[in-house]
């Protein structure tokens, strides 16, 4: 297993159910029945294919009994009452919102979610924020490249800045390992947009523009207070 989904298992406790959306080939939940789980373990997918690829990699795990699979869009067959962990990984940020906005019953106290976005992680947490969530830990893990992995639980949520929202909670990061190293690509990737835009007349005063120098500006603040001692 690779070490994407190795820290993804290592946010799981044990507990009354967890689903595994966009399963594909269901390493988590044959995992998770290895492990000794013992709550409900269901893997869902919006495609006959990859879930039947789950099920044979239950099978080999000897796992295919301890399963429940869901052929859905998210979570619209899930029974909540069976689960109280939600695990959304590899997908966009704005498709895990999607999904999450459409089970407004995840929506409350009780449930851990454990999210994984492949893009645009600062619009998944501007979607917590706004709907009531704690992002209670941001973590990088490097596979090949560096991922983000956030667990969130219904609570009190905390003001971000908007930089925040692209790195996660500064005090929350500031010890990972790889954290200076991915702020330092975020800065290059808003250096390259800045300086795209200003080589237009047009583009120079737009909005995005102006967004854009406004996220560089705190993202080189964030540095700077990373770097004191």
């Amino acid at each position: 297993m690779n070490k994407r989904l190795t820290a993804i298992l290592a946010h799981i406790a044990d507990g009354d159910g967890v689903i595994d959306v966009g399963t594909d080939h269901g390493y988590i939940p044959a995992a998770l029945f290895q492990r000794g789980y013992p709550g409900n373990i269901i893997a869902s997918d919006i495609n006959s294919g990859p879930l039947e690829s789950a099920r044979r990699t239950a099978e080999s795990a000897c796992a295919l009994d301890g399963i429940e699979f869901l052929l859905c869009d998210g979570l619209e067959k899930c029974d909540g009452s069976k689960i109280d962990t939600i695990v959304i990984a590899g997908m966009g940020g704005d498709t895990i919102c999607g999904i999450l906005d459409r089970a407004e019953w995840c929506i409350v106290p009780g449930y851990t979610l454990i999210l994984q976005p492949m893009t645009k992680a600062e619009i998944l947490r501007f979607w917590l924020i706004n709907n009531g969530f704690e992002i209670v830990c941001d973590e990088y893990v490097r596979d090949g490249i560096i991922y983000q992995l956030l667990v969130a639980r219904f609570g009190v949520s905390c003001r971000y800045s908007d930089a925040e929202l692209y790195t996660g909670k500064l005090e929350n990061v500031r010890g990972d390992g790889l954290f200076p190293e991915y702020l330092d690509a975020l800065i290059r990737r808003f250096e390259y947009e800045d300086g795209k835009m200003r080589s237009s007349a047009k583009g120079r005063d737009s909005l995005r523009a102006v967004f854009a120098r406004h996220i560089l500006d705190e993202l080189h603040e964030m540095r700077d207070s990373f770097e004191k001692p």
